[in-house]
């Protein structure tokens, strides 16, 4: 009985989380397609802003050290999937808070150069469609 109430309950917060972060993701990549040029602008002047980054990689860790106590499952590719973005946001927020200005800069120059934020916009348009799909499941 215990084993089944803790499945169900991974499921859910699973199913919860893939529906958040697939809307995060879905909306996030079509931003980067349609205001390219504005949001590599804001990553610009966020590796002019330390103060801000630090906050940033404070809430970051913190929201993923919150995904990782609450959400170990592996068992699948989505529930693992689920568990991966939670290690991945801890690990980004305490490179938010750790890294220097000049790395930062190296580091953020891939993600504002005009070829990759236009894969990286289709990578999270197709993240967001996976995510959500599970969510919500419609096909």
């Amino acid at each position: 009985f215990i084993n089944n109430a803790i499945f169900y309950y991974r499921m859910e917060l699973t199913i919860l989380l893939s529906k958040v972060f697939g809307i995060y993701y879905g909306m996030m990549g079509l931003f980067l397609l349609i205001r390219h040029k504005w949001f590599k602008s804001v990553v610009n002047a966020f590796v002019e802003a330390p103060a801000l980054r630090f906050m940033m990689g404070i809430i970051m860790f913190f929201g993923g050290v919150f995904m990782i106590v609450s959400h170990q499952d592996w068992s699948s590719f989505s529930t693992g999937f689920i568990s991966f973005l939670g290690w991945a946001i801890t690990v980004k927020g305490l490179l938010y808070m750790n890294l220097s200005n000049t790395a930062f800069k190296k580091l953020s120059s891939l993600k504002a150069n005009g070829k990759y934020g236009w894969v990286l916009g289709l990578i999270c348009i197709a993240l967001g469609a996976y995510l959500t799909n599970f969510g919500y499941a419609w096909f």
